[in-house]
């Protein structure tokens, strides 16, 4: 995006602050589930930030529990080399946060993994938009050490891919392409990831087959007709979860000039969804910041002691730290 456009359209206290020399980054920030269980991100309470360690800052948050402990897998963005790798956090019953270790590595800008069990492994689908593909990990050796299973090009960019179901067979995903010329608008895409079919013994090939293990990527064309329109508000923002007995979805809203502005719910009502309720940056309390530096937030999660967000604030950054802003699309 045209980063003059951005400033013209930006509040004056928050041009005033980054023209004096204060940045955007992102934060991790955690909270128990309030007693009550209101809406999700919202009712008292404070979420708790995971420290900015001046080199780092940490972003889409994808709770992951194995065995009774909880993890944290997110965007680790590394200042210096201006580019987000995949680390994992553990996250103890009592809501601290362990030390962050980066876990994939692949020289291009990675973010927003979402990590599943499937047939009795564990697998990663992190955003790897910068590629145009969609990239399967397999886990070889939790939760460090994780090898590619398959890979696919997509032809353009796919973003925040959640998992909508799984069978025995195949996954069905829901994911974002972005719109070339504005990242900020999205419009959604179904995929069906499969083990693709081995030839039948005797069976008279074309050349085209893939063995035995291999996957398939199957777009899902009626559903994308349905939503062929790019919009603002057409990005995942974390896995599907149930609340009081209803499938909700997160996603995240942007405007026409700013990137992950605030969270919007929707809750299954059959084939459709309806609007449950949206959790704004100056309503949602995080230690430690100012409401009026915490200008967006874009992702959550939860289980069922725990819900998590990310959040974009103004800072001023040590002196060591060559970076620039976060990317108005972290795409």
């Amino acid at each position: 995006m045209n980063q003059l456009y951005r400033a013209l359209h930006m509040p004056p206290k928050r041009l005033f602050k980054k023209l004096t020399g204060q940045k955007e980054i992102y934060t991790i920030a955690v909270r128990r589930i309030p007693a009550d269980e209101p809406l999700p991100a919202l009712g008292e309470g404070a979420f708790t930030p995971l420290p900015f360690d001046g080199r780092t800052w940490y972003a889409d948050p994808l709770l992951y529990v194995r065995d009774g402990a909880r993890y944290i897998f997110c965007e680790a963005f590394d200042l210096a080399a201006g580019r987000g790798d995949i680390a994992v956090i553990p996250l103890s019953d009592d809501g601290r946060f362990g030390t962050p270790q980066v876990v994939l590595s692949t020289g291009s800008h990675l973010s927003f993994p979402t990590v599943f069990d499937w047939n009795g492994e564990t697998w990663m689908l992190p955003e790897s938009s910068a590629e145009h593909t969609l990239t399967l990990y397999r886990c070889a050796e939790f939760p460090g050490k994780w090898e590619q299973a398959a890979r696919f090009a997509v032809g353009c960019e796919i973003c925040d891919t959640i998992l909508l179901s799984a069978a025995d067979d195949a996954l069905t995903l829901l994911a974002s392409e972005t719109r070339p010329e504005n990242q900020l608008y999205t419009r959604y895409r179904r995929f069906t990831l499969r083990r693709a079919r081995p030839a039948a013994e005797g069976e008279v090939g074309t050349g085209d087959e893939v063995e035995s293990g291999a996957f398939v990527l199957e777009p899902d064309e009626p559903f994308n007709l349905q939503h062929r329109e790019f919009g603002l508000g057409f990005r995942n923002a974390g896995p599907l979860f149930t609340l009081g007995g209803q499938v909700i979805r997160p996603t995240q809203v942007s405007t026409k000039v700013d990137y992950g502005v605030y969270l919007q719910f929707f809750a299954r009502r059959g084939a459709s969804e309806v609007p449950l309720c949206a959790a704004e940056p100056h309503i949602v309390q995080i230690d430690g910041l100012a409401p009026e530096d915490v200008v967006g937030i874009h992702t959550y999660c939860r289980d069922d002691r725990f819900e998590i967000i990310d959040a974009r604030y103004l800072t001023r950054l040590p002196q060591t730290a060559q970076a620039a802003e976060a990317p108005a699309s972290k795409a």
